[in-house]
């Protein structure tokens, strides 16, 4: 069993709880009806009930590992509609993520950070976190400004750019957006986004929108 931090060990325990009990109820009770109706041996009944609580908790792991791999990429996801590429394991902010500890998740984004101070994902997910729940524009920017000097390759550079566009627009800060738009624009020409960009910019500063 791999090794889990207090975060992973509490979300394994909460799913012990709600999900072991009553599997364990629903099994002797499958088991008993399937012995009355088949007039099952002792002997097979007995293995069956022995059987049942390894059969739990392999239905617990199974469930855990399921819920950790559908948490994968929550904080990069957080309120934000682009895709990003997977980021590189970050089990343990993600598990703070999902039980709402938001504070926590972003310091040990810092924390990560410290050691990994190239990693463009961990950044982009700390501007995302920052920016949604805990509401901080000007830590996300300066993050965002951040991952940006690294000089990411195109896909982190587009999302670092969509989420600006979409923090600036959020915190109602229009002459930042125009320029992110017009740098966008002018980074992406001659593509869907790189267009749209372009024309939210005219309508921003009024001019006349192009025909598609």
């Amino acid at each position: 069993m791999p090794k889990r931090d207090s975060a992973e060990k509490a979300q394994l325990l909460r799913i012990a709880v709600l999900l072991g009990g009553p599997a364990l109820i629903i099994g002797v009770f499958a088991i008993s009806f399937l012995a009355s109706r088949a007039h099952l041996p002792a002997a097979v009944l007995l293995a069956c009930l022995v059987l049942l609580l390894p059969a739990t908790w392999g239905l617990i792991l199974l469930v855990e590992v399921a819920t950790t791999r559908t948490a994968s990429g929550v904080v990069i996801a957080l309120h934000a509609g682009h895709t990003a590429p997977r980021p590189q394991g970050f089990s343990r902010q993600e598990a703070l993520v999902a039980q709402g500890k938001f504070d926590d998740a972003a310091t040990a984004y810092r924390l990560h950070l410290l050691g990994a101070p190239g990693d463009i994902a961990a950044m982009v997910a700390l501007g995302r976190l920052l920016a949604g729940p805990l509401a901080d524009a000007e830590g996300a920017e300066a993050t965002y400004v951040d991952a940006r000097r690294l000089g990411p390759v195109a896909d982190w550079e587009r999302i670092i750019a969509n989420d600006l566009i979409d923090l600036y627009e959020r915190t109602g800060q229009e002459g930042r957006l125009q320029v992110e738009l017009a740098r966008f624009a002018d980074r992406f020409r001659g593509t869907k986004a790189g267009d749209a960009a372009g024309e939210r910019l005219r309508q921003l500063k009024g001019g006349p929108a192009q025909d598609g």
